[in-house]
């Protein structure tokens, strides 16, 4: 960012809120908010002087250009509705975009409870996903994916004793010598 930008910024707010501040204060606001682009900044300002009726704090900027974690977990949870209604429950899903979700959906019951979610529930649901996404992304604690019936049935189908009876391989898919699975010695591999 632009320091000479910013400054000009930061006179146009001490200007519009009637304040001054110091040298210090002016540096530690700098420090705090350089990583954002000037573009960021100049709507923030905007923003921030038409929307506050004090001097804005360090955090007014960072919400107003990130937005606030209620925003975020509202995205989140139209995020979540949309996978439900893309994948449904059969399949395996991933959240690349907001990876707190599957934590959140685990807490609520896993992917095939809030896939079963009706109708009249949703409100109810949709209350505690917003309450419980913040923390949850707080924590850092993630699922890499939440597990569909598809997997679940396959899994619990095709375990290494099946796959080396049925199909000669274990579940790696290395095919094994069919004598080695019949007990005359150890497993080779061919």
């Amino acid at each position: 960012m632009n320091k000479e930008l910013f400054l000009k910024s930061l006179n146009l707010i001490e200007s519009a809120f009637g304040e001054k501040i110091s040298e210090d204060r002016a540096k530690t606001y700098w420090d705090t908010l350089k990583g954002y682009s000037d573009e960021d900044i100049k709507k923030t300002t905007i923003v921030l002087i038409r929307k506050l009726k004090f001097f804005p704090k360090i955090s007014d900027f960072v919400e107003a250009i990130e937005g606030s974690q209620e925003d975020e977990a509202e995205l989140a949870w139209i995020s979540l509705l949309d996978k439900i209604e893309t994948e449904g429950h059969y399949k395996t899903v991933r959240f690349l975009k907001y990876p707190a979700i599957g934590a959140v959906v685990e807490a609520l019951g896993g992917w095939l409870s809030i896939c079963e979610t009706t109708f009249e529930e949703e409100k109810w649901v949709k209350k505690e996903f917003v309450k419980l996404y913040p923390i949850m992304k707080r924590r850092g604690e993630y699922p890499d994916e939440l597990t569909g019936q598809f997997e679940l049935d396959n899994g619990n189908k095709y375990t290494e004793k099946f796959m080396l009876e049925e199909y000669g391989r274990r579940l790696d898919g290395v095919k094994v010598d069919r004598k080695q699975i019949e007990g005359t010695g150890k497993l080779q591999i061919e």
